[in-house]
């Protein structure tokens, strides 16, 4: 869930209103606003503002404030109010379902790349290709996703292997050596399987790289480099269109980047 949308709820301390009522009138100046800066214009504290952080899914003040930064940013690229839930309805005509999957698809890919970190996906990119071996576990939509950025790293002479393809991704995990390399891609990261995988090689230590849009994933803990995506994509939704076309535009940004590191 977005941070704007969260601290727009009702289930807040009043001082801890105080701090999301100052923050939101006060959006312009959130560059340069401190923690102490923000505990005296606010009449609060700065352990408020450290519960309020927790409260929203960030460990301290330095993280919620680069990420609502992050969201500022990107939500000056908005197309139109976007239902990445369910994108279209059923009484719309056809132009309008067509420009809303339009808009769906510019947004999608306008906020994820606004939340991307370069430095990470460089290092994911540059041990796919130093290490020895890569496996990549998903489920769903996301192993079809996974599938075909295989199907485009077997074009560069790099040949992954899907661990979740037969079911066997426990004993797999088992198998890998310190040499190898694993990347994880879960929406939700919540999955128990992967859990127990990314635990198994955790305790082999094998370096991981997990993407997700669930920043309190018990998977983010054991994972070594991580990938978080802004998580707008509801249980009932029509289909995976917001997930997957994010998988897909990181996993093309992987595919490109190792490209680079193979050819320079």
């Amino acid at each position: 869930m977005k941070i704007l949308q969260q601290l727009k709820e009702n289930h807040y301390t009043e001082s801890e209103q105080q701090v999301i009522d100052y923050l939101l009138d006060h959006l312009e100046d959130l560059t340069l606003l401190s923690i102490n800066d923000l505990a005296k214009k606010s009449y609060t504290s700065n352990a408020t503002i450290i519960r309020l952080c927790h409260k929203v899914g960030y460990q301290g003040y330095r993280q919620f404030k680069l990420a609502l930064l992050q969201e500022l940013e990107a939500n000056k690229y908005m197309v139109s109010q976007v239902d990445y839930t369910t994108p279209f309805q059923i009484n719309e005509t056809s132009d309008q379902i067509i420009q809303n999957m339009f808009s769906l698809y510019q947004e999608s890919i306008q906020q994820v790349y606004h939340h991307l970190s370069i430095k990470t996906l460089n290092k994911i990119a540059t041990l796919m290709v130093q290490k020895k071996r890569v496996f990549i576990y998903g489920y769903g939509d996301s192993q079809i996703t996974a599938a075909n950025f295989i199907n485009k790293l077997a074009k560069l002479n790099l040949f992954p292997i899907l661990a979740t393809q037969y079911g066997e991704e426990i004993y797999i995990s088992k198998q890998l050596q310190p040499g190898d390399f694993a990347l994880f891609i879960s929406y939700s990261g919540e999955n128990t399987s992967l859990l127990e995988c990314m635990k198994i090689l955790n305790k082999k230590g094998i370096q991981t790289a997990l993407v997700t849009a669930n920043l309190q994933s018990p998977l983010v803990v054991y994972s070594q480099y991580q990938i978080i995506i802004p998580d707008y994509e509801k249980q009932n939704k029509i289909a995976t269109f917001y997930s997957q076309l994010a998988f897909m535009y990181i996993l093309n940004n992987l595919h490109a980047l190792i490209y680079h590191l193979k050819n320079k």
